[in-house]
């Protein structure tokens, strides 16, 4: 009997542990974005949606994150922060949206986008352009 309440004990625990770590990722994640959304920026940045999951977002997107140098790049749990994926209608991932310095969107790429159309729209949006200019010009 002695056995089966440390082994009960044990588990209670370790569930407490993966729920409070579970909590903290979440509320890490809503600070992230909550702060990447509205305080303004020194400069156009990017907020790129993943999952834990997400094969893509490794192997392809996280290298072409890295080639555009010296931008801000808030990384969002897609999962984890549900109501701010939604808010960007994120259904697929990876999904990357260029911001504006004063937090709008101006750009949003549903899955794989290659860091030249990444860079392209970082001029862009430094150089004061908006998705409604760049679509008719």
């Amino acid at each position: 009997m002695n056995a089966q309440l440390w082994a009960l004990a044990v588990v209670g625990i370790v569930l407490l542990a993966a729920a409070g770590l579970e909590a903290y990722r979440s509320a890490r994640a809503q600070r992230l974005a909550t702060g990447a959304t509205s305080a303004p920026a020194a400069a156009p940045y990017i907020l790129y949606f993943t999952g834990e999951g997400c094969t893509v977002c490794r192997t392809h997107q996280e290298p072409a994150l890295a080639k555009l140098g010296e931008v801000r790049v808030d990384k969002v749990d897609a999962l984890a922060d549900r109501e701010l994926a939604e808010q960007f209608h994120v259904y697929t991932l990876p999904t990357t949206v260029v911001m504006s310095a004063e937090g709008r969107a101006l750009h949003v790429n549903y899955g794989y986008a290659p860091a030249n159309k990444l860079d392209r729209q970082l001029a862009e949006a430094r150089s004061g352009l908006t998705m409604e200019q760049t679509a008719t010009a």
